[in-house]
C-alpha cells in the first residue's frame, strides 16, 4: 500500500478543489467511502483518491477497498486540509476523483427526458431513480443541472457515474432520434389522462419539466399525450424525483418487470 502524504500548498489540490467546485467537464468527486466502495464494486476505478490520515491508516482493513492504493494515487491529507477539499459541509474523511463518462445517444424503451430541471439535487434524484425503476436512460436538456456535478452525484447515490445519462441534449435532437419509434408522454400538473386511467405502452419518452415554470412550450405541444396525478389536501405539484418514481412505477408495472424483462 502507498499513501503519499501532500501538504496544503501541494499545487494538485488546487486542481481537485476546481473539480469539487463543478469547474471540471471531465472530472467530478465523489465524497464518502460507502459510494467509492459502490462504485469500486461495480468495476469504476478513480482517478485518485485523498484521504485524512486516520482513515488511511486503517485503509487495509477494508476487504473491498485494500488493494485500491496499489492501483491508482492515493494521497493522505491533514483532516483540515480535506474538509476544505470535499464539497459537502462535513467530509467524511475520504474524495475520490472520478470521470465523467461520456455517452452519445439514449439507450431503452423507456428514456427520461428532463426539462431545464435546474436543481442538481433533483437531476441526482431523478437519475436515481430512474435506475431504481427500470428506465434505459437520462436526457437532460441545455439548461439541467449538471448531473455529473458533485451534488447530484451524491443525490444519484452514484448512479450517474454508471447509469446511461446524458447531458445537454437538445429536445429536437432526442425528437429526431426518436422519431416514429417513441410515444412521448408529459408529466403535466393538471389536463394530462389521471395516472389511475393511463396504459402506458413502451417504448416511450417520459418528459418532466422545469420545477418552477413546467415544460418549454414548444415540447409541450410536441408530446403525444399528457399525464396528471391528480393531488389531495391542497398541494400543487410534487417534486420532479417523486412524480418520476411514481409514473415509471405505472410504466414498469404495466409494461414489464425490470428484473426479468
Amino acid at each position: 500500500m502507498v499513501w503519499t502524504p501532500l501538504g496544503k500548498n501541494n499545487p494538485r489540490l488546487a486542481a481537485v478543489r476546481s473539480i469539487a467546485q463543478g469547474k471540471d467537464e471531465h472530472r467530478t468527486v465523489v465524497d464518502g467511502i460507502k459510494m467509492l466502495r459502490d462504485l469500486w464494486r461495480r468495476g469504476l476505478t478513480p482517478e485518485a483518491v485523498y484521504a485524512r490520515e486516520d482513515v488511511a491508516l486503517a485503509w487495509a482493513e477494508d476487504s473491498d477497498l485494500a488493494r485500491l492504493p496499489s492501483l491508482v494515487p492515493c494521497y493522505q491529507l491533514a483532516a483540515s486540509v480535506l474538509n476544505r477539499l470535499a464539497p459537502t459541509q462535513h467530509s467524511q474523511g475520504v474524495i475520490a476523483v472520478f470521470p465523467v463518462p461520456r455517452r452519445s445517444a439514449p439507450w431503452g424503451d423507456c428514456i427520461v427526458f428532463l426539462d431545464r430541471v435546474q436543481d442538481p439535487a433533483n437531476v441526482g434524484a431523478v437519475v436515481r431513480v430512474a435506475a431504481a425503476l427500470g428506465a434505459g436512460s437520462v436526457v437532460c436538456s441545455p439548461g439541467c443541472a449538471n448531473p455529473f456535478s458533485p451534488k447530484a452525484v451524491r443525490a444519484s447515490a452514484g448512479a450517474s457515474l454508471f447509469f446511461p445519462v446524458l447531458r445537454n441534449f437538445p429536445f429536437s435532437r432526442l425528437q429526431r432520434w426518436a422519431a416514429g419509434r417513441y410515444a412521448w408522454v408529459a408529466a403535466a400538473a393538471a389536463g394530462g389522462t389521471p395516472v389511475w386511467q393511463w396504459e402506458p405502452k413502451l417504448p416511450l419518452v417520459l418528459v418532466l419539466g422545469n420545477e418552477g415554470q413546467g415544460l418549454d412550450p414548444e415540447l409541450s405541444a410536441s408530446v403525444t399525450s399528457k399525464v396528471t396525478m391528480p393531488l389531495a389536501n391542497g398541494v400543487e405539484s410534487l417534486n420532479v424525483a417523486v412524480a418520476c418514481g411514481l409514473l415509471l412505477a405505472c410504466i414498469t408495472g404495466a409494461c414489464q418487470n425490470p428484473y426479468t424483462g
